[in-house]
């Protein structure tokens, strides 16, 4: 029988980015090679079992992978409570006999009002099932809020404070309605202040000053001790680091997985440490295991911090025998078809990122202009979601690119999207690997990177299936946009070897072969550690 292994998030959701997307791949390699493969989220979350039902039917994750949920397992739900959305829909007319209800413009919300008094705030989901009901005084003050789970059920209860309409204190409800856990937040500060978790017989199992770590080890070591073998723990998001550092557990290695840069000022090596990986890596000696994406990574973090014994390294790989959605042809199949070339326009650009600072899109706008100048035909599709949209818009249209340039919004297939591009373009200040340099590459799409830590050096070589340039060249980022529009034909050439590249080096049967013997090597250590006490 093959260990467990226990994959640590946050959270998880049907649209998030890169590095939920690795954790999902990463647990379906375990899984489908007979490890017993549990992912394990922290974070409150009525629309839970839809989430997992349709990450399965959308197959972003193996149907051998077992999700939990703190919250959900704590308020003691199993399989055998069905979710019925039929059952769930809200129907307004059960209201309309004792409110007056007006609805909110563009939301699925509602406002009744009870002889002229605004008593209650209604918000749905998109399938019409009750989210959340927010209950008001005569004086139009918010003082408590409800929240519904897909079983029907009050989970968690809000009390708002009047000084910011934000909660003052939240308490979560298990399936019975007794009490879980109690949250306090402070108004000056807006942190939690107490956290105080309930037991089943109504007993304080834990009380702190805002910590939260006490009550998610509590439950993680009940997860744990389930098991009657070793089992390999792994945080794969930074915000369940903690508790594996904390962790005590015998028949437990634990690793950390980073997915991103830890430095400051990702220029230089020797920078401070950003809030984000920091405490990572000023833990290692307290983990098995520290796991970075590139050895140029490892190399930084072992010349000034040791462990060399500690980093390991394993790359991302993409596969291109899976689809990312059930129903759509594999990536593999498309890539086949696309050997005609039939549907790629070779006049195009495409991005697909999160609309965010650190990803400088508007410094791919700005080349454009001198694109167009050279290309006119050159068109630019920029797909994704996030805060800076409104500002690419407006980039867009003060320099007069609306005819060329397109912001096209969140898809699920960036595959196709790169297939039917000429080149991509990676612009960030800084990146853990780049998932979207490998799926363009992998996809016949090559890119034009800033050459920056790390990731896309490991990927491309420079004139050969891509281009690397200088972070902040804007001049240069015009130039090869412009190089590769003209010449098409050195361009196809280009999209096939970082086709070959993506195959050769970052495969998934080279991705399972590191991560295996990795796990083999750990949990031997952790036997002979324990045999030896």
């Amino acid at each position: 029988m093959k260990p467990r292994i226990i994959i640590l998030l946050n959270s998880i959701d049907v649209n998030k980015g890169g590095l939920t997307h690795a954790s999902l791949r990463q647990a379906s390699t375990f899984a489908d090679a007979g490890y017993d493969t549990q992912i394990l989220t922290f974070h409150y979350e009525p629309r839970f079992p839809i989430i997992c039902k349709k990450l399965k039917e959308m197959g972003k994750v193996s149907e051998k992978v077992v999700i939990r949920n703190m919250f959900e397992e704590l308020a003691l739900y199993t399989d055998k409570d069905k979710v019925n959305i039929r059952k769930l829909k809200v129907n307004l007319s059960d209201y309309e006999k004792s409110y007056a209800i007006t609805q909110r413009k563009n939301y699925n919300a509602y406002r009744l009002y009870n002889n002229g008094i605004y008593e209650k705030y209604i918000a749905l989901r998109d399938d019409n099932t009750l989210d959340f009901i927010d209950y008001f005084n005569e004086n139009r003050y918010r003082m408590r809020r409800e929240n519904y789970n897909y079983y029907g059920q009050v989970s968690r209860v809000q009390y708002f404070s009047y000084e910011d309409n934000k909660f003052k204190q939240q308490v979560f409800f298990d399936k019975r309605g007794k009490a879980i856990f109690s949250f306090w937040r402070e108004s000056s500060t807006g942190k939690i202040s107490r956290v105080i978790h309930f037991g089943s017989n109504n007993e304080v199992i834990s009380e702190t000053t805002g910590n939260t770590v006490p009550h998610k080890l509590y439950w993680l070591k009940s997860v744990l001790n389930e098991s009657k073998s070793r089992v390999m723990a792994i945080s794969d998001t930074r915000s369940t680091d903690e508790l594996l550092v904390k962790l005590k557990h015998s028949y437990t290695t634990k690793a950390l997985r980073m997915h991103s840069n830890h430095l400051k000022n990702p220029d230089n090596p020797d920078s401070e440490l950003n809030k984000r990986n920091g405490f990572a890596i000023e833990n290692i000696q307290s983990v098995d295991a520290l796991i970075v994406l590139t050895e140029k990574q490892k190399h930084d973090i072992v010349s000034r911090y040791g462990h060399e014994d500690k980093v390991y390294v394993i790359p991302n790989y993409y596969d291109p025998n899976v689809s990312k959605i059930k129903g759509l042809k594999s990536i593999f199949t498309t890539v086949k078809q696309d050997s005609s070339q039939s549907e790629r326009d070779m006049s195009k650009v495409v991005i697909v990122s999160r609309f965010s600072g650190i990803k400088n899109i508007d410094h791919i706008i700005q080349a454009f202009k001198e694109v167009i100048a050279e290309v006119p035909e050159a068109k630019l599709e920029i797909w994704g979601s996030g805060d800076k949209e409104k500002e690419y818009a407006g980039m867009i249209e003060s320099l007069e690119l609306d005819d060329n340039v397109l912001i096209k919004g969140y898809t699920q297939n960036p595959g196709k999207i790169y297939q039917s591009g000429a080149l991509s373009v990676l612009t960030s200040n800084a990146e853990g690997f780049s998932l979207a340099v490998m799926e363009s590459m992998a996809n016949k799409t090559p890119v034009v990177s800033y050459n920056i830590r790390y990731g896309p050096s490991d990927m491309i070589e420079d004139g050969v299936n891509g281009f690397l340039i200088e972070k902040n060249d804007i001049e240069a980022l015009s130039e090869r946009i412009i190089q590769m529009l003209k010449n098409p034909e050195k361009t196809r050439d280009m999209g096939n070897e970082a086709d070959k590249t993506i195959q050769t080096k970052f495969s998934k049967e080279i991705y399972q072969k590191l991560w295996f013997s990795l796990t083999d090597k750990l949990l031997e250590e952790l036997e002979r550690n324990n045999n030896n006490e």
